[in-house]
């Protein structure tokens, strides 16, 4: 890379133009030679710059870094998504002659700010280690992938400056708020069979702990539910209506799709629909339930299926984060060819490897490339064991994608326009083929559900087989805005009235079906929300 020229060298050539132009004006050869003089100056200080870069990898200055573990989450290479965490370095630097680095700045991914370090000037001292501390903060739950660090070295006057990238994977988990959370001490983390009590209350005919009333029989109640003494002392038939506490499976369906993830890292609907299924999760795990995740975006995404305990919390964790590193063919923008593109630059950067030739790219040595680098690399498994391509080789490359933090922009539209029936799909998957009712929360904005007539028939006959559903609507008017023109805020006003329409249109179709929807933003605090404490008939 060329040395970037720093402010005393900008000013040394602006000073340079106006000595020309002034002894050009007023002839004198005097100016003009002294201006030629800061011409060829700037010229060997350039020249002297350009070698500095070679020179430092010559030397053999290295980069080393590592997640702080200042607690038992981040002993697992986790952060909460908010808050600060540290990231330390080390710079070793075995020349004789002391060295001055300045600019220091990780490559980070868009969702992540460095608040300390960044920028920074030190002296690094002949056959010396430095360390050195960068504090970040992830707007968003995901991935913290840092590339790298880059870093200039000046030359002489300072005039000039020679970039130097080291690159050094590190990867850290941002993970929703509600991961943060302890467990009551009360509370079974085993797992356990279905018929094992938990702290869920469930309505029951006939059998159970605790009777909650006695009523007159209608149709459908089963014959062992009667009531005898009480039917006999006034005179008609009187069924029980028992409570007792068991355990349930909840199930939490998440739409990932494109219209979740518009706006900036942290705003999204996407980032806050993560977090309350997150908190409901691990609210019925507190609980002692069984607990499983699926998200989904025309087809099924990524399936945890359902455990106690909460040792299952990180399979969760892992099926919701999956939604923030999809790059499979038939969800992302990019096609085979613009792939490749991707691909080669990041590894040009990154590793200083070349492929490209007189008739495009290498793709066999690019693959062999990406191949050996997925072998070193620790793949996620399970939720996210396979990616889907159009061949072997794109795979591989889509997979390295994955690894490397490399991101592929999600489509804007599910395709086909197959939302609608995708949601069908996974809320049919959550309810299983068992005939013990289970708790389904599902969170999606409605945005491009065209096709609705599949989703209310799984609606109705889930309510039909007294499954518990509630819906939960990602309210983006309750996100800042921030400063901007006043284009921006009519924008910001024509798309609130949509996502108010949407809502509105969503409780009235699904109130018919006996389905409970409720708003949740990030002004509005899910903590205290009621809309999935777990509660249902059966």
């Amino acid at each position: 890379m060329l040395p970037l020229p720093t402010a005393n060298a900008i000013a040394v050539f602006t000073g340079a133009i106006l000595l020309v132009a002034i002894g050009v004006a007023f002839e004198s050869a005097t100016v003009v030679v002294f201006a030629s003089s800061l011409f060829a100056g700037l010229g060997a200080a350039l020249a002297l710059t350009m070698p500095l870069g070679a020179r430092m990898r010559a030397r053999r200055l290295e980069l080393t870094w590592w997640h702080a573990h200042a607690d038992q989450l981040a002993s697992r290479g986790a952060v909460l998504t908010g808050v600060p965490f540290e990231i330390h370095a080390a710079l070793r630097h075995p020349g004789a002659q002391p060295l001055i680095v300045g600019e220091l700045k990780p490559a980070l991914a868009s969702h992540v700010r460095c608040t300390r370090g960044q920028g920074m000037e030190l002296v690094l001292p002949a056959m010396s280690r430095t360390e050195l501390r960068f504090t970040l903060v992830a707007d968003a739950p995901g991935r913290v992938v840092l590339h790298g660090l880059s870093l200039t070295v000046p030359g002489p006057l300072d005039l000039f400056r020679a970039p130097l990238y080291f690159p050094s994977v590190l990867v850290v988990k941002a993970l929703p708020k509600a991961a943060a959370r302890t467990a009551p001490s009360s509370v079974s983390r085993a797992s356990a069979a279905v018929e094992r009590a938990g702290q869920t209350e469930r309505r029951a005919r006939g059998a159970g702990s605790d009777l909650r009333e006695l009523r007159e029989l209608m149709p459908g109640d089963p014959f062992k539910a009667i009531a005898w003494k009480a039917s006999a002392r006034v005179g008609k038939l009187m069924v029980r209506e028992v409570e007792s506490e068991v355990q349930e499976t909840f199930y939490v369906v998440l739409d990932v799709s494109g219209s979740m993830r518009g706006g900036e890292p942290g705003t999204r609907k996407l980032d806050h629909a993560i977090e309350v299924a997150a908190l409901a999760a691990r609210q019925a795990l507190e609980r002692g339930d069984r607990v499983g995740v699926i998200t989904v975006d025309g087809r099924i995404v990524s399936h945890a299926h359902p455990r106690a305990g909460l040792s299952h919390l990180p399979a969760l964790h892992e099926a919701l984060l999956a939604a923030t590193e999809i790059v499979d063919q038939d969800l992302t923008e990019p096609d085979d060819d613009e792939l490749l593109g991707i691909v080669a630059r990041y590894v040009r950067q990154q590793d200083g490897a070349r492929f490209a030739t007189p008739e495009g790219i290498d793709i066999d040595s690019l693959v062999r490339h990406a191949a050996a680098a997925l072998s070193l690399e620790r793949e996620p498994r399970g939720v996210l064991a396979d990616v889907v391509a159009s061949d072997r080789r794109t795979k591989i490359l889509r997979r390295f994608c994955r690894a490397r933090g490399i991101p592929l922009k999600h489509r804007a539209e599910t395709r086909g326009f197959g939302k609608g029936l995708g949601l069908a799909r996974a809320l049919r998957e959550a309810a299983g083929s068992t005939r013990v009712p289970r708790s389904i929360l599902f969170i999606t904005d409605f945005d491009g559900v065209f096709l609705q007539e599949s989703l209310e028939k799984t609606l109705r006959l889930l309510r039909a087989e007294r499954h518990s559903l509630t819906c939960i609507f990602p309210d983006a008017r309750g996100s800042e805005v921030g400063s901007g023109s006043a284009l921006v805020a009519d924008l910001a006003l024509v798309y609130g009235l949509g996502e108010e329409r949407r809502l509105r249109e969503a409780r009235a179709w699904l109130g018919k079906l006996g389905t409970a929807v409720y708003a949740s933003s990030p002004t509005i605090p899910t903590r205290s929300s009621s809309f999935f404490t777990g509660r249902r008939s059966a």
